[in-house]
């Protein structure tokens, strides 16, 4: 695993690959009880969700001390907040998902690795935002459609929070029309031959 975030010049502690393992192990012992990912070669489990997550990670989170609330719109099985809140561990990561059984396995993440900074919620993003909690960022890793994830995010969002979505290049070409209306903040980073794309939406409430 270590040698597979080299490749993308990030030298993690030892501490952190640890529990990148454990998550690893979790999940795929999980997944044989409840459908948590398709995703299930160990090598493909790094690439795909924790070197990506970690990607995303370090492109919202690096140097940005303003953000210390999170979250995770539609986390499934933790990717990118789980991802995020192990290598940041000074920012609070709320993670929610409407399949109870992921937010299940999260908490099980969680209490193994002994995680303070992670919320996890059994939670339908299109009810009411019953505790009043609001974040710096709110994050989407192509869990929805651009207008969609701005019309929710305006319930959790603080004033002037950023709501960020994580496209890939197939889902940026696909989602064009909508991103010319909504004017996002585009950046991209290199991912496997392909780029990965992170759009920032400003959001006033």
């Amino acid at each position: 695993m270590k040698e597979i975030f080299l490749k993308y010049k990030m030298d993690f502690s030892d501490d952190i690959i640890r529990k990148f393992e454990i998550y690893k192990e979790f999940l795929k012992e999980w997944n044989k009880i409840i459908n948590l990912t398709a995703i299930i070669d160990d090598t493909d489990i790094v690439l795909k969700h924790f070197l990506d997550s970690s990607l995303i990670a370090l492109n919202l989170f690096e140097n940005q001390n303003n953000i210390k609330t999170v979250l995770d719109m539609g986390t499934g099985a933790g990717f990118p907040g789980l991802v995020s809140a192990i290598l940041y561990p000074d920012i609070n990561f709320t993670l929610v998902d409407s399949v109870n059984k992921k937010i299940v396995f999260i908490e099980d993440v969680v209490e193994k690795l002994a995680l303070k900074n992670v919320f996890p919620k059994h939670h339908h993003l299109d009810k009411k935002n019953s505790s009043g909690k609001k974040f710096d960022l709110v994050m989407s890793r192509a869990f929805m459609k651009p207008d969609k994830l701005v019309y929710f995010t305006k319930k959790y969002i603080k004033n002037n929070g950023v709501s960020v979505m994580l496209l890939t290049e197939n889902q940026k070409e696909k989602y064009k029309n909508i991103l010319e209306k909504f004017n996002p903040e585009i950046s991209a980073y290199p991912f496997e031959g392909r780029n990965r794309y992170i759009l920032k939406f400003k959001t006033k409430v």
